[in-house]
């Protein structure tokens, strides 16, 4: 109970409110009455002691408490211009109680009568996150009922030891959350460690749970004051519990691993790395910087479905930021939960609204050469140990990859330089136009690629036109030189170039069946009169059916000893009169958007 005169200031307070509230009678009387509750009266209760104070009534109003922790009746009594006010906690069972409003095991608030509650919470307050540690031990031990009734211990221990204006809901199966007014976090931790005295631990030397505090300042959102006591909430439990992914998390993972193994471009390694932390990891932003001479640049992105992508275009220098700048450094991965409090973020940033980053290096031969970048954009993500974990694993895998096909693209250009240069010997020898090898090799790259083959295949396709003629080697120099048609017989033999090489080809360590096939394939025809196999259509390998056309366009537009080059138009003319005889129609078609273009 509680009297206030009639500018609504405290003239009595009863004992039970003062010890409650956790005030002393000279901090109240003659102060006003809503600037010193220890938490802000809601609207309805306001106008309740506005009409008492107008019409001299009796009026009576049944609200949430916020101290009783549970649903009250207020009765306003008026006395000589002002309110003697009576506070009664209700029943659980009195017909204004909404059940949903306390959790029916722990008898703290529901999440959804927290957050209401909050809001009438004189701020700044102390916010704290608890989790259970090792509940599944619990559960296993004494049962799913043995498992309630720890929980049940648990709040009601952690309860006991609270300021009495403090709030307490169960924010999840096994997490709880508390708001406790001021600033004072010492007090707060003081009393949750004291609360471990009454509660029963869940294994030896295991506490009961771990927790994470923050200040809730009043003009802080409270989604950022959750993420930074969620982020030393995460903090103490691998120092406790050494926390590891969970199966699902630790699959997915694997899967992800043998996905990048399997990929050979580089960017597409990228790509992929950054797909699947967004996915993972629930990041808005996933970007990959690569580092330059000390200059920013990044050159791949993964947004999330719909959230609007980063503002700074990529392949263009982007200002080096604090988080970059202390990983460049130190070589290792730096986050901020509260990304904003950095001192020097960029404006771009802040209006694009990152709230949680984590930047890891990725190295090169002991440099290093990029980052992954990781935003969430207008909502803060706490960067657990879990997700520094898998971050940096992933930037491990990227590197594995990335080491591995520079070394393979380093023996593939050797590979191709010795094949090129036995190409060109061949095309010497045959008395080929200078550059025919190089530039079929080129035409047929360029036309496997908007045929969508992927770069092992376009390696491939490469490698089998440089070594295409290589069983000219097995033709007597007097058939490959004859100016003159060449006899039955003749052309004969000069036919067994394809199978010659293709057995010669065969005997080279490390060419692929895709090389072999262009070899031996690349005189089949389209309509099946071609050799040496006389396969037709889709028979014939595509990596064949691409060269073909690009070796006869060549040949067409280049001059021979025994003939004068044709004009590209004219060549083109008759690539299309062979659509569907001697070519794949499809590769014709691509070939000539390719050639128009």
């Amino acid at each position: 109970m509680y009297i206030l005169d009639a500018e609504l200031r405290f003239v009595f307070v009863n004992a039970f409110a003062l010890a409650l509230w956790g005030r002393r009678e000279h901090e109240l009387l003659g102060k006003g009455w809503k600037d010193n509750l220890p938490f802000v009266p809601t609207p309805e209760v306001i106008a309740t002691f506005q009409h008492a104070v107008a019409t001299q009534t009796r009026t009576e109003v049944e609200t949430f408490g916020i101290s009783h922790r549970g649903w009250v009746g207020i009765i306003v009594y008026p006395q000589d211009g002002g309110l003697v006010v009576h506070v009664r906690r209700l029943l659980r069972n009195a017909p204004t109680i909404n059940d949903t409003d306390l959790d029916a095991l722990t008898g703290c608030l529901t999440r959804q009568a927290f957050l209401s509650a909050r809001a009438q919470l004189h701020l700044p307050a102390v916010l704290a996150v608890i989790d259970l540690n090792r509940l599944k031990t619990v559960n296993t031990r004494l049962g799913h009922s043995g498992g309630d009734l720890y929980i049940r211990q648990i709040a009601h221990g952690v309860r006991e030891v609270l300021p009495p204006d403090a709030l307490m809901c169960r924010w999840g199966g096994d997490e709880f959350v508390i708001l406790s007014s001021g600033e004072n976090r010492d007090l707060l931790e003081r009393a949750l460690s004291a609360s471990h005295a009454l509660i029963p631990s869940p294994s030896p030397g295991v506490r009961a749970f771990s927790e994470g505090l923050a200040l809730l300042a009043p003009d802080m959102p409270f989604d950022r004051a959750f993420a930074l006591a969620d982020e030393e909430l995460q903090q103490q439990k691998d120092l406790l519990n050494a926390a590891v992914p969970g199966d699902w998390d630790m699959m997915a993972f694997i899967e992800f691993s043998r996905r990048l193994e399997a990929l050979h471009d580089p960017d597409e390694i990228v790509q992929h790395a950054l797909d699947s932390l967004v996915e993972l990891l629930d990041f808005d932003h996933a970007i990959y910087v690569k580092w330059e001479g000390g200059v920013q640049r990044p050159t791949h992105q993964s947004v999330r479905a719909g959230v609007q992508p980063p503002l700074q275009a990529l392949h263009t220098p982007v200002p080096i930021g604090r988080l970059a700048a202390r990983m460049h450094l130190t070589r290792q991965t730096v986050w901020n939960t509260d990304y904003p409090s950095e001192s020097d973020v960029s404006s771009s940033t802040l209006e694009e609204g990152v709230k949680s980053a984590i930047v890891t290096p990725v190295f090169s031969q002991g440099e290093v050469i990029a980052s992954l970048v990781l935003q969430t954009v207008h909502r803060w993500q706490t960067i657990t140990p879990h997700i520094r974990k898998v971050v940096e694993l992933t930037a491990l895998r990227v590197e594995h990859a990335l080491e591995l096909r520079r070394a393979v693209s380093e023996v593939r250009s050797t590979l191709e330089s010795g094949l090129l240069t036995l190409g060109i010997v061949l095309e010497a020898r045959d008395l080929e136009t200078h550059g025919h090898t190089q530039r079929t090799a080129r035409m047929s790259t360029r036309l496997g690629e908007t045929l969508g083959l992927a770069c092992a295949e376009l390696d491939h396709l490469r490698e089998g036109a440089y070594l295409h003629d290589l069983g000219k080697l097995s033709i007597p120099d007097a058939i490959l030189h004859k100016p003159g048609k060449l006899t039955p017989d003749e052309w004969t033999l000069m036919k067994t170039h394809t199978t010659s090489g293709f057995e010669l080809a065969s005997r080279i360590p490390g060419l692929s069946s895709t090389v072999l096939e262009v070899i031996r394939h690349h005189h089949e025809r389209w309509d099946g009169t071609g050799y040496p196999d006389r396969l037709a259509g889709t028979d014939i390998p595509l990596a064949a059916r691409i060269f073909t056309v690009c070796d006869v366009y060549d040949a067409l537009v280049s001059e021979r000893p025994y003939k004068r080059a044709w004009t590209p138009e004219a060549a083109r003319q008759e690539i299309q009169v062979q659509a569907g005889r001697q070519f794949d129609p499809d590769v014709v078609q691509a070939f000539l958007q390719l050639a128009t273009e």
